[in-house]
C-alpha cells in the first residue's frame, strides 16, 4: 500500500531535530549571516515552522497528493522529487527563499526576485506552493495569490515575512545556505538537512556518529533504546567502524570492517525502525544457535542476498540483510541477539588475526 503525503509527513516530523538548549558554536562561514546567537535563536524558530508544515501537510496533505508512484516494499530509501512532487516543490522553493532572498535591515523580513521559485514546474504548480506557505503563517507580498491563472514572468520582486516569529526567516536562511553549500561540494549522500532542519551541519564541532543515532532512536522505548546502545558500544569496543548516513528520509547507522557491511540500524517511511544484519559467519557457530529462540533460528536459517538466487525465486528484501524489527518484541530475544553477535564479532576477530 502507497504511503501517502500525509504519511511522509508524519516521517518528517520524526526526523527533525529535537530542540537543543546548548549554545553551539556556529562556524565562521555561516556567521557571515548573522550573529551565532540570532542564527540560533532563527534554527529554533524554523524548526517550530517546519512542525507547522507538516502538520498542515497531514490534515490536507490529500489535496496536493497527485502522484501515485507506489514505492518497492523493502525499498528504504524514498526520493521526494518521484514519490511526493508537491514537497519537492516546496523544499527547492523554500530552499531559494533562504538563500536567494535578502534579509531587511531589521530582519523582519526577505526580499527576493523570481529565482525563489523551482524553475522545473509550471508557474501554476509554483503558485500552488506560494499559497501553501501562506496556510503556513508565512506572509508573500508581490503577487495576488487569489488570482488563479497568471504568469510567473509578470512578477517583480517578492516579500516573504513570518508575523508569528520573524527570527525564523533569519534560521530560514543558515539553513538553506549549509544544503547548497553541501550540495555544490557534492555530498549526495546528506541531503536534506533543511526538511529535518538539521542544525548540526552548522556546528563547529562535527558529530559522532553515536550522536546521531541516539538521536534517530529517540522516539523508541526505554528499554529498545539501551538495547540499541548495548550493541552500538559491544561494536565500537571491537573495533567496528560506525557511520551515520542519510539518503532522502532514510538514516542508517552502519557498523562496518573496512569495506564490509555487518549490520545497521535504520529508519525509513517504508519499513520504519529495524535493524538489519549482514552475518557472514554463522556456520562457524550452529551449536549457539541451536540454542536460540526459534524466531531469530528460523530467520538465521534463511539466509540473506537476492531472494531470486536463493531458495524464495523471489525478490524478499533479502540483499537488504536478515530484518529484525526494532519493536517492543526485539527484547524477547535481546540476549539471544547480543550473543549472536558477540559470537560472530569472535570469528571476524578470528579472520583478523589470521590476515
Amino acid at each position: 500500500m502507497r504511503k501517502t503525503l500525509g504519511d511522509m509527513a508524519r516521517h518528517m516530523k520524526t526526523l527533525i531535530l529535537p530542540e537543543t538548549l546548548e549554545a553551539y558554536a556556529v562556524k565562521p562561514v555561516f556567521e557571515e549571516l548573522s550573529t551565532g546567537e540570532n542564527i540560533r535563536k532563527g534554527v529554533s524558530a524554523f524548526r517550530a515552522f517546519l512542525l507547522r508544515l507538516c502538520d498542515v501537510l497531514m490534515k490536507d496533505g490529500d489535496r496536493y497528493d497527485n502522484y501515485k508512484k507506489i514505492a518497492h516494499p523493502y525499498e528504504n530509501r524514498v526520493t521526494i522529487s518521484l514519490s511526493y512532487p508537491f514537497l519537492n516543490t516546496l523544499k527547492y522553493m523554500l530552499r531559494n527563499i533562504g538563500y536567494y532572498g535578502v534579509l531587511t535591515e531589521d530582519g523582519e523580513m526577505l526580499v527576493a526576485g523570481r529565482d525563489v521559485l523551482f524553475q522545473k514546474d509550471s508557474d501554476a504548480k509554483n503558485i500552488e506552493c506560494l499559497r501553501f506557505l501562506t496556510d503556513c503563517g508565512i506572509g508573500i507580498d508581490g503577487i495576488d495569490l487569489g488570482v488563479k491563472r497568471q504568469k510567473i514572468s509578470d512578477m517583480d520582486a517578492l516579500t516573504f515575512s513570518y508575523p508569528d516569529n520573524p527570527a525564523m526567516l533569519t534560521g530560514l536562511k543558515a539553513m538553506a545556505a549549509a544544503e547548497i553549500e553541501f550540495d555544490a561540494a557534492g555530498a549526495r549522500d546528506t541531503l536534506d538537512y533543511l526538511l529535518r532542519c538539521d542544525y548540526r551541519v552548522l556546528q563547529k564541532e562535527e558529530t559522532d556518529a553515536a550522536a546521531v543515532l541516539k538521536e534517530t532512536i529517540r522516539h523508541l522505548s526505554a528499554d529498545v533504546q539501551a538495547f540499541v546502545m548495548r550493541l552500538h558500544r559491544l561494536h565500537i569496543e571491537n573495533g567496528l567502524k560506525c557511520e551515520a548516513i542519510v539518503k532522502d528520509f532514510w538514516i542508517k547507522i552502519m557498523y562496518s570492517r573496512g569495506s564490509k557491511e555487518i549490520w545497521g540500524v535504520n529508519t525509513s517511511l517504508n519499513n520504519g525502525f529495524n535493524i538489519n544484519v549482514k552475518a557472514a559467519n554463522t556456520d562457524q557457530y550452529a551449536g549457539t544457535i541451536s540454542t536460540f529462540s526459534p524466531i531469530l533460528q528460523e530467520l538465521i536459517a534463511k539466509g540473506y542476498g537476492c531472494g531470486r538466487k536463493r531458495e524464495s525465486g523471489r525478490c524478499d528484501g533479502g540483499c537488504k540483510g536478515l530484518v529484525i524489527p526494532l519493536d517492543e518484541s526485539v527484547l524477547e530475544l535481546s540476549g539471544d541477539i547480543e550473543t549472536w553477535f558477540t559470537q560472530e564479532l569472535a570469528c571476524l576477530q578470528k579472520k583478523k588475526g589470521r590476515a
